[in-house]
């Protein structure tokens, strides 16, 4: 009977385990649903924003110089900085932050000096 006992016991606890994975599995199905629902309605939602930036764009004339925007034209001015006048990386955003705040030039971005080493880095390549 000992030997007939401890099958019992193991084809229970082997029930109990396919019956617990088998919940996991559901709940696992469920959850990656949901997700995949939930990421079908946030990418109809950036479709419809972008539809609207679209109508809502600039006209091509607020493009500031000759198809650079603003932001282009800083991180130009920064290569040029260290490139041409053989400043520092770190002093060129201090030098731009003083043309801004005695020029009153500029939306008052200024980039970080790390940003100027990976910009003239780039460069560097480039050229190469």
């Amino acid at each position: 009977m000992l030997q007939h006992s401890k099958i019992l016991r193991s084809r229970d606890a082997w029930k109990r385990k396919a019956v617990q994975r088998a919940e996991a599995l559901r709940e696992q199905k469920k959850a990656h649903k949901r997700a995949r629902q939930s990421i079908a309605q946030l990418k109809a939602e950036v479709r419809a924003l972008e539809q609207a930036v679209e109508k809502k764009s600039p006209p091509a004339s607020s493009v500031v110089g000759s198809d650079l925007t603003e932001a282009d034209q800083v991180r130009t001015l920064c290569v040029m900085l260290v490139l041409q006048a053989a400043v520092s990386f770190r002093s060129v955003p201090r030098i731009l932050g003083l043309f801004q705040t005695h020029a009153r030039a500029g939306d008052g971005w200024v980039p970080h000096f790390t940003s100027v080493i990976n910009w003239s880095l780039r460069i560097g390549l480039g050229l190469l």
